[in-house]
């Protein structure tokens, strides 16, 4: 596989810490910490962008129930809001979409044959292939209990309760997407190489604890 740039910076931050730390897995926990540093300015003007969601939410309300039996004229109506707010309902994807391009990116290094040794370990598992804690006597794709993964589902639920506390009421689309995008990532990362289920859990998270504590500084 050809390394782009931004791989290319990836694995050799990967590298030095690995060998800084002498395991890989390490490494990766010591790279994911470093990305959501770098992204944390993201994350805070993803924050003020849900404070003023959630401040006109009651006015968003009042327009869906007078205009519910005309929704062009109700999306007319709400982009009036959003204009008149200066708010931008797509402004809160920008971290989620740094995280997929992240994601892929160290998916990509990852999956290289020559980016880290086929025998890189931590704890149990080898990085480059499914944790695989128990081997289940199927074939396919649940045919072993792969740890990271569920784990990944449970923390990822967490994380859209906390986001989403306050609006799931008033936001269908909010409440639909807490059950399913949590049963997305599952089926997508169930057989991924355990290094970039190690990433993604690691990240999720260190969203939690970031958002806990967001949470707590607005009470």
């Amino acid at each position: 596989m050809r390394i782009g740039p931004l791989e290319g910076v990836f694995l050799t931050t990967l590298k030095k810490l690995s060998e800084f730390t002498g395991n890989y897995g390490i490494g990766i926990i010591l790279l994911t910490v470093l990305i959501r540093v770098i992204i944390l300015p993201l994350t805070i003007k993803q924050e003020k962008s849900m404070k003023k969601m959630r401040d006109i939410q009651p006015e968003v309300d009042k327009l869906r129930e007078k205009h519910k039996d005309n929704p062009q004229e109700m999306q007319i109506k709400m982009q009036e809001i959003y204009k008149k707010n200066q708010v931008n309902p797509m402004a809160g994807c920008l971290p989620l979409f740094v995280q997929m391009c992240i994601f892929i990116t160290l998916f990509r290094v990852l999956n290289d044959a020559n980016s880290i040794p086929n025998d890189a370990t931590f704890l149990w598992f080898n990085l480059k292939q499914p944790d695989a804690l128990v081997k289940l006597p199927f074939t396919g794709m649940f045919s072993a209990i792969n740890i990271f993964p569920l784990l990944n589902t449970v923390v990822t639920f967490f994380q859209q309760k906390m986001m989403s506390t306050g609006t799931q009421d008033s936001n269908p689309q909010m409440k639909t997407m807490l059950y399913t995008l949590p049963l997305v990532i599952l089926v997508m990362t169930y057989n991924m190489p355990s290094g970039v289920s190690l990433y993604w859990f690691t990240s999720s998270l260190l969203a939690v604890i970031q958002q806990f504590f967001i949470m707590k500084g607005r009470n």
